[in-house]
């Protein structure tokens, strides 16, 4: 059996996967000690500086970049700001930027199957919670893992779900599946069911054989709606979910309650406001114009504070990977799944510029694109290279 060699900078890049893409500096914070999150996540920069400085650079990810640049000048220079302590906007700056620009090297040199390892632990870090970390009185009945709020764990499975189709043996791919499945249903994020029903659909256009995996995900769900009508005390969300299903009409008004679309309504009308220039950096986050709990949604954070001209800069990167994604879709289908994930999760999360494993997700799917592209350029050379010969 060959062996397989992991030299230190393997190491050095798996350590900053490990403490970036399973969220490790957030679990402590929430489980142990602020001061060992601190410590922790200052661990993560600096790692990621280190890798920069000992691997050859190979180049920047301009449109983070440029989206970087607007969004932090033109927030910061908003008439009615509500900027932090300017320290805190200093610091918040430098880390962002680190993790594009040193982030893009790692993410580099990051196979499918490296990612993939880490977005199962990830995932299976679900069952350490309900064993292990599990509080009744906060989760609700709802897991995440490492990931902390169940909307973000179950970005993770189907981010894991929709990677998985780059698995070329079928029976590592099916096991991968079950995992995120799996793993994904317990957060009972409505994100996740939504998306997970529509990769499955899309996935008919690559084989009809994938259809199967609809009634693998119903019958697990059928499983869990089962098992909770026989606990003393329900599960909320499984019930909402139960009552939904029957039709019962008070169930479905209880799963719509606290939804992202009536946290959305009250940053309207500041919006309206200000949709050129904005409303200020911070003023879209918790504690903002719109109260503690935050707009929930990049987009209209990235609007809200900065204006127009970042926020389509936003949007227009975001375009780009799902064309990208499009045009090979049939031979590279992980990352048209990969691409409409993230854009759905920015949708009921507006911590896209903090978060390390959401900014590393956007690196590697555009960087992979790329380097898909170049591959592809390369085999159509050699190709017509031969006709020429011939």
């Amino acid at each position: 059996m060959p062996s397989i060699a992991i030299t230190p900078n393997d190491l050095l890049k798996y350590s900053i996967l490990a403490l970036i893409m399973l969220n490790i500096p957030g679990i402590v914070m929430k489980e142990f000690s602020s001061v060992l999150s601190s410590m922790l996540s200052y661990l993560s920069f600096g790692l990621l500086l280190i890798f920069y400085l000992l691997n050859k650079r190979t180049g920047i990810n301009g449109w983070l970049i440029l989206i970087g640049l607007s969004y932090f000048t033109l927030s910061s220079l908003s008439g009615q700001s509500y900027m932090p302590l300017f320290i805190d906007f200093v610091i918040f700056c430098i880390k962002y930027f680190i993790i594009i620009i040193c982030g893009y090297e790692v993410m580099k040199r990051t196979s499918d199957t490296e990612l993939s390892i880490f977005l199962t632990i990830g995932a299976l870090s679900i069952l350490l919670q309900i064993f292990f970390f599990h509080n009744p009185l906060t989760d609700y009945g709802r897991y995440s893992g490492f990931y902390i709020n169940p909307n973000a764990g179950g970005f993770i499975c189907i981010l894991g779900y929709s990677l998985s189709y780059s698995i070329k043996n079928e029976k590592l791919k099916g096991i991968a599946q079950m995992i995120f499945i799996a793993m994904g249903i317990l957060t009972f994020s409505r994100t996740f069911i939504i998306l997970w029903i529509l990769i499955n659909l899309i996935a008919i256009r690559v084989s009809i054989k994938n259809a199967y995996k609809l009634g693998i995900g119903l019958l697990l769900l059928l499983g869990l709606l089962t098992y909770n009508e026989f606990l003393p005390v329900k599960n909320p969300r499984i019930s909402q979910i139960s009552g939904f299903i029957s039709g019962d009409s008070r169930a479905a008004q209880d799963l719509n309650e606290g939804s992202r679309l009536e946290t959305w309504e009250h940053f309207y009308g500041y919006l309206i406001d200000n949709p050129i220039f904005g409303n200020g950096f911070g003023a879209f986050g918790g504690g903002g114009v719109g109260g503690f709990i935050g707009v929930h949604n990049s987009y209209l954070k990235v609007w809200g504070e900065a204006g127009i001209i970042p926020f389509l800069l936003f949007l227009l990167f975001f375009g780009v990977l799902i064309k990208k994604s499009a045009s090979i879709f049939l031979t590279h289908p992980h990352f048209l799944f990969m691409s409409i994930s993230l854009m759905a999760i920015l949708a009921t999360n507006h911590n896209f510029f903090e978060l390390g494993y959401l900014l590393f997700t956007a690196l590697w799917i555009h960087v992979s694109l790329l380097k898909s592209e170049e591959e592809n350029s390369s085999l159509q050379n050699n190709i017509k290279a031969n006709d020429e010969t011939l």
